[in-house]
């Protein structure tokens, strides 16, 4: 009988310090999302987490690496959501609005970790912004996937075009609040507008010289 205790609990140990993980992980997530990167110490992190500052350390190394996955698990999470919206769609612009609505929505979140962990990026060290960069790329290349099956005009440049869409839905928050239109239509709006600018040729036709007639000398008297 106590032989099949102990294997039990053995058993639930690793399933325990998982939950814990994630525990610590949104606790985490939603102080660094308040109160900036710098702003948060590891007492704080475990207090709020119920856990001793030093248990703390047998989940992560450091507050850096906590910070790194807490933000990459946020893209993580909005990846998914954004693939999991596109998956049966087949037609190339009605995938790229199925995203953008998708990441126009955890933008606008008033839950969400990611914008204001990503306006935090400037301040931290040049290792820490080379990780968090690194996520963000991750999440940014489903759109050069989405993009890349797009019939744009030759003359436009795929990775500026992603590059415009993508800061254009992170800058949404600063002006957005609940109104007349709503997120899904907000969404459809901004790629409206930019499937417009592949809807015709962007080249400048050539301007035709135009002979300019001479004026008729006026007869001398």
């Amino acid at each position: 009988m106590t032989k099949t205790v102990a294997t039990k609990r053995v058993q639930a140990a690793p399933e325990e310090s998982n939950d814990r993980r994630q525990e610590i992980l949104l606790v985490a997530a939603d102080l660094f999302a308040r109160r900036g990167y710098d702003a948060v110490g590891v007492r704080q992190i475990a207090d709020a987490a119920g856990i001793l500052g030093g248990s703390l350390y047998h989940h992560f190394p450091s507050k850096r690496d906590l910070y790194v996955e807490v933000h990459s698990a946020a893209l993580a999470n909005a990846a998914n959501r954004m693939e999991a919206e596109i998956a049966n769609l087949t037609d190339p612009w009605d995938r790229l609005e199925a995203a953008c609505r998708v990441h126009l929505d955890v933008q606008v979140d008033p839950e969400s970790v990611t914008l204001p962990m990503m306006s935090d990026i400037s301040a931290m060290t040049s290792d820490m912004r080379k990780d968090l960069v690194g996520a963000r790329d991750k999440f940014e290349s489903i759109y050069k996937g989405l993009i890349a099956a797009l019939p744009l005009d030759p003359a436009i440049d795929r990775s500026i075009y992603r590059l415009s869409l993508v800061s254009l839905i992170n800058a949404v928050p600063v002006w957005y609040h609940t109104g007349r239109l709503s997120v899904a239509e907000i969404a459809a709006q901004i790629v409206m507008i930019f499937r417009a600018s592949a809807g015709s040729s962007l080249s400048a036709p050539k301007a035709k010289p135009v002979k300019l007639a001479k004026a008729k000398k006026k007869p001398t008297r």
